[in-house]
């Protein structure tokens, strides 16, 4: 969401500007909560004013122009294993889908969650290093 938001520290912003350039040279797999976060944090940017109605629609237009596939696992194949993840990492259920999905397709994490970020590293996933 930094890429949307412009906020965050400059070392996020670093970061977030990285993998996106890195989704030139290659695509990101995300699980379906990813196209609903996106919007819940664009609302809730939208209510607080710090960002448009105009700059949220088209901040979502082009992500949906980004070589970014969903997965179609079912959730309910899926749900046994994320409440395992949560419990063993003590993540949130959000959270924990995403490494989730890490682990079953064996890819890289993106993320500046710090709880993410432990979780990965203990569960052996490689956090992705942007490129610059």
């Amino acid at each position: 969401m930094r890429w949307a938001l412009l906020d965050g520290s400059s070392q996020d912003r670093e970061y977030a500007d990285g993998v996106l350039t890195s989704l030139a040279q290659a695509h990101a797999v995300v699980p379906p909560l990813w196209h609903i976060e996106i919007v819940s944090v664009l609302r809730n940017a939208e209510k607080h004013g710090a960002i448009s109605e105009a700059d949220a629609t088209a901040f979502l237009q082009r992500s949906a122009r980004l070589p970014i596939t969903t997965d179609d696992a079912s959730p309910i194949a899926t749900r046994l294993a994320i409440a395992a993840i949560a419990r063993q990492h003590r993540l949130t259920g959000y959270d924990a889908t995403y490494l989730e999905l890490a682990l079953r397709e064996g890819i890289q994490l993106a993320t500046l969650d710090v709880e993410l970020k432990r979780a990965a590293k203990e569960a052996g996933v490689v956090i992705a290093m942007a490129v610059f």
